[in-house]
């Protein structure tokens, strides 16, 4: 395996993706000049981007060799699970203790990733735009994962970062009607194994964080690179945040998505 060194990032590739690699490659700068401008975060001390191909390859070539004792182990637990996400996913973002790992399908693998999700939320993208778009994605999970961010932060800021990769939205204006009479709550925190058998709740989850941050990010621009300047209880983010929009942190669901619903009613599709 090819490896090529940026910043705190290695990119790791087979000699046959050498096209994907240099895509994926600038796309890793581009996006970790946005995460620091944007949200004020950097890549960790550790992380290894890999071109996949492979989940099997993926997960063992990326893991210290005592992980890999514990994953041969704990595989056959696993690997329904972990063939369910292989097909439903473009990328994957993984810690190993302080290692930070991020595997992204290259365009050619991309077209065979089951619809689903994908289909519900985004705008159509060519291949080669959707390995981009995956990079950033997944580089902000790495890029944040110290602070353990509630689900709907965690993914969120993700899409929101794409968006500006992108220089347009990349979801589908409709789906804020996904929202708008929704039943609120704060969801199910980020790696529940539940949301893979529940993708109608995994789309809700994904575009209320999506224009929730999009929502706070167009009205109050300091306010979240304020919150992710150090990790705090999901409960004192959200305290945090109704103290600055000057809502009751009693209602702050219902709250936060009324007044994202409210800010953004006319990209509603009739």
């Amino acid at each position: 395996m090819q490896t090529r060194t940026m910043r705190n990032l290695t990119l790791h590739f087979d000699a046959a993706e050498e096209a994907a690699a240099g895509l994926i490659g600038d796309a890793c700068i581009r996006s970790l000049n946005l995460i620091r401008d944007l949200w004020g975060l950097e890549a960790p001390a550790e992380c290894r981007v890999y071109v996949m191909t492979s989940w099997s390859q993926f997960l063992f070539d990326a893991a210290p060799w005592p992980w890999r004792i514990y994953l041969a182990a704990t595989l056959p637990l696993r690997y329904r699970r972990i063939q369910q996400m292989w097909a439903m996913a473009g990328g994957w973002a993984l810690r190993y203790g302080q290692r930070r790992v991020i595997g992204i399908k290259p365009p050619r693998l991309l077209q065979e990733v089951a619809p689903g999700l994908r289909d519900r939320v985004f705008i159509p993208r060519d291949p080669e735009e959707w390995a981009e778009h995956n990079t950033c994605h997944e580089l902000v999970h790495a890029c944040s994962d110290h602070l353990k961010l509630p689900t709907w932060l965690h993914e969120g800021l993700a899409m929101v970062t794409v968006d500006h990769l992108a220089g347009r939205p990349t979801v589908q204006a409709r789906t804020l009607k996904t929202i708008a009479d929704s039943s609120h709550g704060s969801g199910p925190r980020h790696g529940d194994a539940t949301l893979l058998t529940d993708p109608v709740h995994l789309v809700y989850l994904a575009v209320r964080g999506y224009w929730m941050v999009r929502y706070l990010a167009e009205t109050h621009p300091i306010l979240l690179r304020q919150q992710l300047a150090h990790r705090q209880s999901h409960a004192a983010l959200e305290a945090a945040l109704a103290a600055e929009l000057g809502i009751d942190p009693g209602a702050f669901w219902r709250e936060m998505e009324g007044s994202t619903v409210s800010y953004f009613e006319g990209l509603i599709a009739p």
